[in-house]
């Protein structure tokens, strides 16, 4: 009997052990034209502990027929500011780009990036002598090029030779069977950008819970591994009447005298000014939107209770900016890696 007790606890053991979740710290910095980090966002990752730094270094567009990287970071990281931490670059792949190539054009494109992306990690990172082994692909791909996209990553993948990731939205997500799942090694859950702004002028467009929900509310068997992201970032948009006039990105605080409040997320500018490289004119609608650090919380419980992570993953937060960060409590930001885990 004690014989039988002691397989069924080894049995129990080695069924938690298959289920465990690890979960550490990322952060994306999407600046572009930055020399290297400030003592502040180095200061930042030090207090957040992370562990992964996502970095966007091209962007690729399509123009006159021809696909065009452009180079977006000029950042240099030093092994002391690297302090061990692994390097993900990233490329933001326009979905227009996918729709328009051709297969031969999608080869070069692939051989083009990979080329580009080795010549920055060589020449930006060469002093801190790290491996990059993760590249990932950053596109809001749809059903229109979707075959194309997924050609498009097997030939990334074939010639980078090492991991390749995507970042995945969250309907492509729930509904993989209508979509497909794209040819990677792992995907980053984007939890956030969630509605259209100029449809849905009473809820906040960065992250709605009740929105988000509705894609986490059951358990989704995502048959590659899958990392998550959260937005820790806010944006005003700004309104002509009902025309749309652009948007200033944050942290919108500093913005604060220059308007009035009107009710829930809306407020009015009092005077003709500039709001970045948005003109404003007195009374022009602004609608003010910043994620809280409540609505944080709720999201990784409903990230946790869908089980969307498996094994080992990454929790990351979009992105890295001392400025933005400050509304946020360091703390609490990396305990929500240690909630995900098992």
């Amino acid at each position: 009997m004690r014989r039988f007790s002691i397989l069924l606890f080894l049995f129990a053991l080695l069924s938690c052990s298959d289920d465990a979740v690890h979960v550490t710290t990322g952060v994306y910095f999407w600046e572009n034209d930055t020399p290297e980090l400030t003592k502040e966002n180095s200061a930042a990752l030090d207090s957040l502990q992370v562990e992964k730094l996502y970095i966007k270094v091209f962007e690729v567009d399509r123009e006159n027929e021809k696909n065009k990287p452009v180079a977006k970071s000029s950042l240099k990281l030093t092994a002391e500011t690297l302090n061990n931490r692994k390097v993900v670059p990233c490329v933001f792949v326009l979905n227009k780009v996918m729709i328009q190539s051709s297969k031969e054009e999608l080869d070069e494109l692939a051989d083009n990036l990979v080329f580009l992306v080795s010549k920055y990690l060589n020449e930006k990172l060469s002093d801190a002598r790290i491996d990059c082994s993760e590249l990932q692909i950053d596109c809001d791909w749809s059903e229109k090029s979707q075959g194309n996209y997924f050609y498009f990553l097997r030939k990334v993948k074939e010639i980078w030779k090492k991991e390749v990731s995507c970042t995945l939205r969250l309907y492509p997500y729930k509904f993989n069977n209508k979509m497909g799942v794209p040819p990677c090694d792992r995907a980053m859950l984007m939890c956030y950008n969630l509605l259209n702004p100029l449809n849905n002028p009473r809820k906040n467009t960065i992250l709605d819970i009740d929105e988000m929900s509705k894609y986490l509310d059951t358990e989704v068997d995502y048959p590659i591994a899958l990392d998550v992201a959260l937005p820790v970032y806010s944006w005003i948009q700004c309104y002509d009447r009902e025309r749309f006039k652009g948007v200033v990105y944050g942290p919108v605080e500093s913005y604060a005298h220059l308007l009035e409040h009107d009710e829930g997320l809306w407020y009015h500018s009092k005077s003709d000014t500039v709001l970045a490289n948005v003109f404003i004119r007195k009374g022009d609608r602004i609608k003010w939107e910043r994620v809280s650090q409540e609505d944080l919380s709720k999201a990784v419980e409903i990230i946790k209770k869908a089980k969307v992570l498996k094994n080992e993953a990454t929790l990351s937060y979009f992105h890295l900016s001392s400025e933005e960060l400050n509304f946020y409590n360091y703390e609490t930001l990396h305990s929500y890696s240690s909630r995900l885990s098992d």
